[in-house]
């Protein structure tokens, strides 16, 4: 893996790792990948390396929590691996933000349907991390760590104009995030006001695609 990720970052890609389990997410960090996905089994002292190593953290909180709400579709056996990889990721996302890691966000879109991503930021908050933090943890965080931060990512001059707005105040109310109403891509306003009410068309994954694998 080392050799894998090496050769990635001499080609400048960076390498983003998928795990679930200590030992995967311990393997990948000692080999300086530069995010691990998930991490939901990470124990404090594998969370310390991350802090240590600077690596991000994608945790996907939403991902668990939407397949929680639907836990009853599941067979059991992958009832009993969700309920448990749920409580392990609360435990594992309130260390990270104790200990200073870097957070970023995604949120396994796909596992539940697109255009609830903003659901995340309420979901990081309530586990203990600031409106702020989780601000940041999609912009200046993101862009850190796709290597853009010297074009997006904070609103500063020389950068691209990319900006939202909403009612309310996020930094006190986090679900304000939730109800965009101005969107603006590179200078050009492409979003102006609330979108048209849409029907959002809920179906549950297969198994073998929500269900945590690690």
């Amino acid at each position: 893996m080392a050799a894998l990720v090496d050769e990635s970052h001499r080609l400048r890609k960076k390498v983003a790792v998928h795990c679930h389990g200590d030992q995967a997410a311990r393997e990948a960090i000692e080999a300086g990948v530069d995010s691990i996905e998930h991490g939901s089994f990470m124990k404090a002292e594998t969370v310390t390396m991350m802090k240590k190593r600077g690596t991000f953290l994608t945790p996907t909180l939403m991902a668990s929590e939407w397949i929680m709400s639907k836990i009853d579709d599941y067979p059991q056996v992958l009832q009993l691996k969700a309920k448990a990889a749920t409580a392990a990721r609360s435990e594992m996302f309130r260390n990270a933000v104790k200990m200073g890691v870097k957070i970023s966000f995604g949120t396994d879109a796909a596992v539940y349907p697109h255009g609830q991503n903003a659901k995340e930021f309420k979901l990081m908050v309530d586990l203990g991390m600031t409106s702020i933090d989780a601000l940041k943890s999609a912009t200046a965080n993101d862009a850190e760590l796709l290597g853009i931060a010297q074009k997006v990512g904070t609103l500063e001059k020389g950068k691209l104009a990319d900006v939202i707005a909403m009612p309310g105040d996020p930094t006190s109310d986090i679900t304000a995030s939730e109800h965009v109403s101005f969107v603006m891509k590179e200078g050009k306003i492409v979003r102006q006001g609330q979108p048209a009410a849409q029907k959002v068309t809920e179906s549950t994954p297969s198994p073998d695609v929500a269900a945590p694998v690690d």
